[in-house]
């Protein structure tokens, strides 16, 4: 059954043997590196985006340290301290504090912005014998080594019962520290 085949055999033969080269090259070497293009693709797009949010970043960091040098030019001595000041702040608390008749502090968990501010609110509580005695304390607190923001506060003056006389403050008060 050796015949030989008949020219239009030759060509279809010929053009299956096309058609299977070129199904082949598409799915074994085309469609692969294509693939591969959409996914390089893909990481370029999504590191470009981390980029931009780094750049971003920097940029009000070189934003925030221009700042802080100005702030330093100026004769400021305050920066935010870094992360876990809580012993010294408290003993500075303490010395502010001993003027008054008696304080209250309630120091709750703190919070994290933008991944290197960490927030400390306490909500303090305090008795003087004048206003004016609470307007320093206040004062102090503002002026005080560590930078903070006071907020909610409230002074009221009792003038009945065993406090009559006395001014009690209250307040939040949040420091700032940097994180580690």
């Amino acid at each position: 059954m050796n015949r030989e085949l008949t020219r239009r055999e030759k060509i279809l033969l010929l053009v299956l043997i096309v058609v299977v080269l070129v199904a082949g090259y598409c799915k074994l070497i085309l469609i692969p590196i294509n693939d591969q293009i959409s996914s390089y693709r893909l990481n370029m797009e999504a590191e470009q985006t981390e980029l931009d949010a780094n750049q971003g970043k920097m940029a009000q960091m070189q934003k925030m340290q221009k700042a802080i040098e100005e702030i330093k030019a100026a004769g400021e001595k305050r920066t935010i301290p870094q992360y876990d000041n809580s012993g010294k702040l408290m003993i500075e608390l303490h010395e502010i504090m001993s003027d008054t008749l008696d304080y209250s502090l309630d120091c709750s968990a703190g919070t994290v912005q933008q991944d290197y501010i960490m927030l400390r609110p306490i909500v303090m509580t305090f008795r003087t014998s004048t206003y004016a005695q609470a307007r320093q304390i206040v004062d102090r607190l503002c002026s005080s080594e560590n930078i903070s923001q006071i907020s909610d506060m409230n002074m009221n003056t009792y003038t009945e019962g065993r406090n009559s006389g006395t001014v009690e403050t209250t307040l939040v008060i949040t420091y700032f520290e940097i994180m580690p």
